[in-house]
């Protein structure tokens, strides 16, 4: 969610500065109240918008395939998860769901379609070079 929230953030940041500014810019022409409100803003609702990020994904599909035990196979049609845990079924993330990757330190998230942060995660302690490579080609847009 950590690597999510800065994404979120980065595409994001001017609609959660703006009204704070906004609010501001009020305080020191119109009201002093406006300050209140700002804070208000600052330190309520914001802090909801996150929760509410944080729970329309954490708490998706793709979140919990991260996170559980499986093994991942690739091919040239995607990649096949296959858990560890017997009530799960295999499940495939075609080649075409797969928008682009980003590769960090740690983790590389590959961006799925569907919902527009919708992500799937695997730890770079997983992936050989080999692996690495054929990710790379699976979409070619990797960054």
């Amino acid at each position: 969610m950590r690597r999510l929230s800065g994404i979120f953030l980065a595409d994001n940041w001017l609609w959660m500065v703006l009204p704070v500014a906004l609010c501001g810019v009020l305080a020191v022409w119109i009201d002093v109240r406006f300050v209140i409100v700002a804070l208000m803003v600052l330190f309520v609702v914001l802090p909801m918008l996150l929760a509410l990020l944080y729970f329309y994904y954490g708490f998706s599909p793709e979140a919990r395939w991260s996170i559980m035990e499986k093994r991942a196979t690739i091919d040239q049609a995607g990649i096949t998860l296959d858990f560890t845990d017997e009530r799960m079924k295999k499940h495939a993330i075609l080649r075409d769901d797969v928008r682009y990757i980003i590769e960090k330190k740690d983790v590389w998230l590959m961006m799925l379609r569907g919902k527009r942060y919708t992500c799937f995660m695997l730890p770079t302690s997983v992936i050989d070079p080999d692996i690495a490579q054929r990710l790379r080609q699976l979409v070619p847009q990797a960054h």
